[in-house]
């Protein structure tokens, strides 16, 4: 009996801890809210090559990458020098700027940390 209280007080420390963790996580669209995004834009952080597109296909499978994902705010980040992609998604609200970096990402300046890498390959396939 004395077993069995604790591994249920063990469970209810578990599940209390993964809902608290799953709180700080947030999806892509909480954080950028309801836009209605015209253009993207996507920069080469290694050959400054640019590539831009205003099809409402491409511009779908942009957000169902990124929405794939949680996102985790990093406090005290440092600013990084340099990265993979950059994008800019136009909007007549607000235009926000996504950098890619490796299993981080960087969104109008905040740092989050990403559950599921994007991948190089993941950004160039919408590229094409």
């Amino acid at each position: 009996m004395k077993n069995y209280i604790i591994v249920s007080i063990g469970l209810l420390l578990i599940c209390g801890c993964s809902q608290t963790s799953s709180k700080e996580s947030k999806g892509f669209m909480e954080i950028i809210g309801d836009i209605s995004v015209s253009k993207i834009e996507v920069i080469d952080g290694r050959t400054g090559e640019r590539h831009s597109t205003t099809e409402d296909e491409n511009i779908e499978q942009f957000y169902q990458l990124l929405s794939e994902r949680e996102y985790k705010e990093m406090k005290n980040h440092e600013k990084v020098k340099g990265y993979i992609y950059c994008a800019v998604l136009y909007s007549g609200k607000k235009d926000f700027n996504v950098t890619f970096l490796d299993d981080e990402i960087d969104i109008n300046g905040t740092y989050y940390s990403l559950n599921n890498p994007i991948l190089e390959e993941d950004i160039f396939k919408l590229l094409e």
